[in-house]
C-alpha cells in the first residue's frame, strides 16, 4: 500500500512537498500526560504570540498556503487550511479540544511549526492513499459530502479508492478519515512546499522522535515531491530499511543531489547484483595540507565506505598538466609531471587518515587518457557543444569580457568527465564549485552507453569565523594534524548557528542523532554544552578518544576553571637584557603563533594580554613571582622563565 501524489497535482503546484511520518505499533488508548503537557505549553506560547498579530489570516507563515489553494481553485477565506483553522479557533476561544494522544501530538507539531498536520489510520484505508483531484465517481458517494458543502469534481482531496479522507486538500478531515483509539498504524502527512521543506523535515523528525519516545513504537520519515511522488505505507523489509538508512546517511549534509528515486534505484540494483557502488573522487594534485574544509568530501566517502561501497580516487596527473581554471579569471599554470606526482604522494598520505585504505583504489587518469588517439579525442569533443561549455561561469565571464580563453581549457571538463566513463562510476562527489564538471561526467556516461552516475554536491564549509570559506591563509581553519587541544579549542570558537552544519559536514554522527541535537537546541539547551560534544567528536575522529578526553579536560581547566595546564609553552627570557616588553614581543614572535610584532603590540594596547591573570597595558612594569603565566589573546598561554 502506498501514499502518493498524483502527477496532475504537481502540474498545478510543482513546488508541493509533503512530509510523511509512518508509524507502526502505537497504543492510542491511553492518556499520555507528557503529550497533554506539551500541547498545553504550546497553546500558551501561541496565545501570547497571537496577541502580537493583527489577524491570523495575514500571518506570513500562511502565505504559501493561500497562494497554493488559489492555484487549486480553493477559496482560502471560506475553507481555511488546518493550521489556520487551529490558530483561528485558538484566537477566538483561547483553547483547543484535547482528543486522543496521537491527534494531540499532531496538533502540538502543527502549532509549533505552523504547518498543516494530518493523521490517517493506515488499517482503515481501502487502497493506496492518494492526493489527487476529485472525480465524478467520488461525488456519487454520500459519505463524501458534508452538510451544506457538497464535494465538487476537480477539487484536491486525500482519498483511498473513492473514500475521501480529507477534502479540499488540507481543509478538513472527513468522518472516514478520523483516527480512533484503536488505531495502531498511522500516517502523519505534513503539507508544505519546497520553500519550507527544511521546516517540514524538522517537524517530521521531532514528531517521529516524540512518537518513539512516548509510544515505544517505530517511526520513519519520508518526503514526497515532484521527483519522488510515492512512499510505501506497509512495514519495510530489512533490505528496504537498509536502503533507506543508506539514503539517509548518503544525503546527510549534502547541498544538491540526484533525485532520491534514482538514488534508491541505484542502491537496489547494486544490492541485487551483490556489488559495491563505485564512488569517484577526482583530486587536482596541487599540494596542500588537509583541514576540515577539505575533509568534508572525504568524510562523505568514508561514510559510504562504511556502508560497504568502494572509493576510486582519481589523481589527475594528466588533467593536472592542463590545469583546471575553476573560478579563475585566467588560465591556471600547468604542472609538470614531477610536480603532479610529488603532490599526489603528499595527498595520498593525508587522505588515508580519513578514508578506508582497504576500500579504496587509487588510479591516475593518464592510465586511459595517455592511450587516446586523435580520433578518440575528436569523438570525446563531439559530446559537448560550445554553447554548453560556455554555460560554465568562468568560461562565460572570460569570453564575455574578451579575456584569453584557450581551446585546450575546454578539454579539462571533458577529460575529467571521461574519467567517469573509464571507471564506470556509480557516484561522483565534489564541492558545489564543481557542479559543471561533475554533471558533465554524468552526461558523457550516457553518450558512452553507461548508466549515469549519481551526483552528490557538498557545500563549502565556513571557517571558525563563521563568515569566510575555511582557509589556511585566512587563519580560520582547523587542521586535522593539529594538536588535540588546538582542534578542540578551535571548534569551540565556531558561532552557535554553525553547530549543526559542523555536525553534518565534519562528523560521522547519524542523521537521526543530529535531528535530536537540533531539538535540544530548539528547546533552548545551552549551545556551549552541545558545542563541547561537537569539539570532542571532531577531536576524537582525528586524535582518538583518549586524546579527545584530555583536550576536553584541558579546555575545562583553562577556560572554565582558569587553571594553567601542565604542558603550556615556555618562553625563556634573558635576565636584564634591555627593554623587557620588546624582549617578550621578540620571544612571542619566534613561537610562530603571531603574524607580526605589531599584532602583539596591538593586543597589549587593547587589553588582550594578562600577566598572572591580571590585565596589563604594558609588559615593562610587571612583577615576577616564582611561577609566571602570560596569556596573549583568547587562546595563547605561556609560562615565563628567566
Amino acid at each position: 500500500m502506498l501514499f502518493k501524489v498524483d502527477s496532475k497535482v504537481f502540474e498545478k503546484v510543482p513546488n508541493l512537498c509533503i512530509g510523511a511520518v509512518i508509524v507502526e505499533g502505537v497504543d492510542n488508548k491511553n492518556r499520555y500526560e507528557a503529550i497533554d503537557e506539551l500541547l498545553s505549553r504550546q497553546i500558551s506560547v501561541e496565545k501570547s504570540e497571537l496577541l502580537k498579530e493583527s489577524s491570523v489570516k495575514k500571518m506570513k507563515c500562511l502565505e504559501l498556503y493561500h497562494h497554493a489553494m488559489k492555484e487549486m481553485n480553493i477559496n482560502s477565506s471560506k475553507f481555511l487550511c488546518s493550521i489556520e483553522a487551529l490558530l483561528t479557533r485558538l484566537n477566538k476561544k483561547g483553547e483547543l479540544p484535547f482528543l486522543n494522544a496521537t491527534v494531540n501530538l499532531g496538533n502540538y507539531i502543527s502549532l509549533k511549526y505552523k504547518l498543516p498536520v494530518g493523521v490517517h489510520d493506515i488499517n482503515q484505508l481501502k487502497d493506496d492513499l492518494c492526493v489527487r483531484f476529485a472525480t465524478q465517481k467520488d461525488t456519487e458517494f454520500l459519505e463524501n459530502s458534508l452538510e451544506n458543502d457538497e464535494l465538487s469534481v476537480g477539487e484536491p482531496v486525500y482519498a483511498s479508492s473513492n473514500s475521501i479522507r480529507t477534502c479540499r486538500w488540507i481543509w478538513r478531515q472527513m468522518e472516514a478519515g478520523r483516527v480512533s483509539e484503536n488505531a495502531t498504524r498511522l500516517l502523519f502527512p505534513i503539507d508544505g512546499f519546497s520553500e519550507n521543506k527544511e521546516q517540514i523535515l524538522k517537524a517530521c523528525e521531532e514528531l517521529a522522535m516524540l512518537l518513539e519516545d512516548n509510544f515505544s513504537c517505530t517511526a520513519r520519515v519520508e518526503l514526497l515531491d515532484v521527483e519522488h511522488n510515492a512512499v510505501k505505507l506497509d512495514q519495510l523489509s530489512k533490505r528496504e530499511l537498509m536502503i533507506e538508512n543508506s539514503i539517509k546517511i548518503m544525503l546527510k549534509g549534502v547541498a544538491e543531489h540526484t533525485a532520491i528515486s534514482e538514488i534508491r534505484s541505484k542502491l537496489q540494483n547494486a544490492d541485487e547484483e551483490e556489488r559495491p557502488l563505485i564512488i569517484k573522487l577526482g583530486l587536482d594534485p596541487s599540494a596542500q595540507d588537509i583541514h576540515l574544509g577539505h575533509s568534508v568530501v572525504l568524510r562523505k566517502i568514508r561514510q559510504l565506505q562504511d556502508l560497504g561501497h568502494k572509493a576510486v580516487i582519481i589523481i589527475g596527473d594528466y588533467t593536472g598538466r592542463i590545469g583546471d581554471p575553476t573560478g579563475k579569471s585566467k588560465t591556471r599554470k600547468q604542472l609538470t609531471e614531477e610536480e603532479v606526482l610529488a603532490n599526489a604522494k603528499t595527498y595520498q598520505e593525508q587522505i588515508f587518515k580519513i578514508i578506508d585504505k582497504n576500500k579504496t583504489e587509487v588510479r591516475f587518469n593518464s592510465e586511459w587518457l595517455d592511450k587516446m588517439n586523435f580520433a578518440d579525442v575528436i569523438t570525446l569533443a563531439s559530446k559537448c557543444t560550445v554553447a554548453r561549455m560556455l554555460e560554465r561561469d568562468d568560461f562565460n565571464n572570460r569570453y564575455t569580457n574578451h579575456l584569453p580563453l584557450s581551446i585546450h581549457e575546454f578539454f579539462y571538463p571533458l577529460m575529467q568527465a571521461y574519467d567517469s566513463v573509464a571507471i564506470k562510476a556509480d557516484i561522483e562527489l565534489g564541492g558545489t564549485d564543481q557542479t559543471f564538471n561533475i554533471l558533465m561526467g554524468r552526461n558523457i556516461q550516457k553518450d558512452y552507453g553507461i548508466k549515469p552516475q549519481l551526483t552528490l554536491f557538498m557545500p563549502l564549509l565556513e571557517g571558525i569565523d563563521g563568515i569566510e570559506k575555511m582557509s589556511k591563509s585566512l587563519g580560520n581553519y582547523v587542521g586535522i594534524d593539529e594538536e588535540p587541544h588546538v582542534i578542540y579549542e578551535k571548534v569551540m570558537k565556531i558561532s552557535d548557528n554553525m553547530i549543526i552544519k559542523y555536525y553534518n559536514l565534519c562528523t560521522d554522527i547519524h542523521p537521526d542523532d543530529i535531528a535530536k541535537i537540533v531539538m535540544r537546541l530548539d528547546n533552548n539547551e545551552n549551545p556551549r554544552d552541545i558545542k563541547m560534544e561537537l569539539a570532542f567528536e571532531i577531536t576524537k575522529l582525528y586524535c582518538g578518544e583518549d586524546e579527545a578526553k584530555e583536550a576536553k579536560k584541558r579546555f575545562i581547566d583553562v577556560y572554565q576553571k582558569n587553571l594553567t595546564p601542565d604542558d603550556v609553552d615556555v618562553l625563556i627570557l634573558e635576565e636584564g637584557n634591555g627593554n623587557l616588553e620588546e624582549n617578550i614581543i621578540d620571544a612571542l614572535l619566534e613561537t610562530g603563533k603571531f603574524q607580526s610584532k605589531s599584532e602583539i603590540r596591538r593586543l597589549i594596547k587593547q587589553g588582550g594580554v594578562k600577566w598572572n591573570d591580571e590585565k596589563v597595558s604594558t609588559l615593562n612594569d610587571i612583577e615576577f613571582r616564582e611561577e609566571n603565566v602570560l596569556k596573549v589573546g583568547k587562546r595563547h598561554m605561556f609560562k615565563i622563565q628567566i
